[in-house]
């Protein structure tokens, strides 16, 4: 199953640096949700009551290791994976997701891919990327 990531990793630089790899990526959008803020300045997801709410995103096809790093960003179980159906340009595509346990905030209109600066973001995936590097050496191994 895919990947849909509709904060820090639908910006293509952020994505590789956090995977340490690039992984085949496309437009994709999920209805019935809102983005919502978490006290630690990134998104969540909630349901939302209209079905016309519609959170773009993008759908990230990850191998086993891929998805043991983005777990390990999410800080799961701080966030857990969620199962969704997006609309892509081929019709829709069950993906996963990931959610804030915690409860969330208002809703976050516009397109930021986070409530911090691109700054804080980008120090945070670079205190990361230790992290990112030994799950890949494990895989690999």
């Amino acid at each position: 199953m895919q990947l849909f990531g509709y904060g820090t990793f639908r910006k293509t630089a952020w994505r590789n640096a956090i995977l340490g790899a690039e992984y085949p990526a496309q437009p994709a959008t999920l209805r019935g949700y809102r983005r919502v803020a978490t006290g630690s300045g990134y998104l969540s997801l909630r349901e939302s009551l209209f079905d016309v709410a519609l959170v773009e995103g993008v759908l990230i096809a990850l191998d086993p290791a891929g998805w043991q790093i983005a777990d390990a960003w999410e800080e799961v179980p701080k966030y857990t994976r969620v199962e969704v159906v997006v609309n892509t340009m081929h019709g829709p595509v069950a993906a996963l997701t990931y959610i804030c346990v915690e409860s969330a905030g208002p809703p976050v209109d516009g397109d930021a891919p986070a409530l911090l600066t691109d700054a804080e973001v980008e120090a945070a995936i670079e205190k990361f990327s230790a992290t990112m590097r030994r799950i890949r050496r494990r895989s690999e191994g």
